[in-house]
């Protein structure tokens, strides 16, 4: 029986699993393991970890909540490394279109502005999952290629707490809000789930394979950890 720790854990058991891991997903603690590991050897790993636990829990409570953007005209919204201002057109079409340097949003306006900006957010959430689907499924095409791995699926998610997954399935799933980071950023996230598909792990193997295709990537990971908290609308 798992003991009860003074966090949220979640075991997530798989087969082909041959090494535990441990990571801290905004305050949830997410224990991967192969399916044979006892419960009293995923007690022992938390135990082991609980002061690096602990640690990652207080800088994600102690973090502040990002400044909400506003949806008026002049507001900068970020795609792919450039920011690019919002410009609000009232009409009967309801479209999202990158021109002229500015996200020029079209929807017919309201006297009432929580409706004005619901309809806004998602107009550009819808823009900016459509386009995380052509880019990404792009980019995983061309690091596959490179790394030599094959994935079984490309899917963009809404996740809350982490920037991409990559199932034992070789599923890969990667979340929309990276495309408000800059490219750079981008490709890490793609190379870095395509690596688990040689590596299930975070292990230093894994990320000596990161680092034959990402060579800066500790850069990568500490602009997230910096940035990534902003990257929403």
């Amino acid at each position: 029986m798992i003991s009860d720790f003074p966090f949220s854990v979640d075991i997530v058991r798989t087969a082909r699993r041959k090494s535990a891991s441990l990571e801290v997903h905004g305050d949830i603690v997410r224990i991967l393991v192969p399916d044979t590991l006892s419960d009293q050897r995923i007690n022992a790993l938390i135990e082991k970890r609980s002061v690096w636990i602990k640690q990652r829990l207080a800088t994600h409570a102690s973090t502040p909540a990002p400044k909400k953007r506003e949806f008026v005209n002049g507001t900068a919204f970020p795609y792919l490394g450039k920011n690019y201002r919002l410009k609000l057109l009232d009409g009967d079409e309801y479209s999202v279109k990158l021109k002229h340097g500015y996200l020029q949003v079209s929807y017919r306006k309201s006297s009432d502005t929580q409706k004005n900006e619901f309809i806004i957010r998602k107009l550009l959430t819808t823009w900016y999952r459509s386009h995380a689907y052509d880019k990404l499924r792009e980019k995983t095409a061309r690091y596959s290629e490179i790394i030599g791995v094959k994935p079984t699926s490309v899917k963009i998610d809404d996740f809350k707490a982490r920037w991409g997954s990559c199932l034992d399935t070789g599923d890969v799933s990667f979340n929309w809000r990276i495309m408000l980071a800059p490219h750079k950023i981008v490709d890490y996230i793609v190379i870095h789930e395509l690596c688990h598909l040689i590596q299930h792990d975070h292990s230093p193997k894994y990320w000596q394979h990161v680092e034959r295709y990402c060579e800066d990537y500790p850069s990568c990971r500490l602009w997230l950890k910096d940035n990534g908290s902003s990257l929403q609308i």
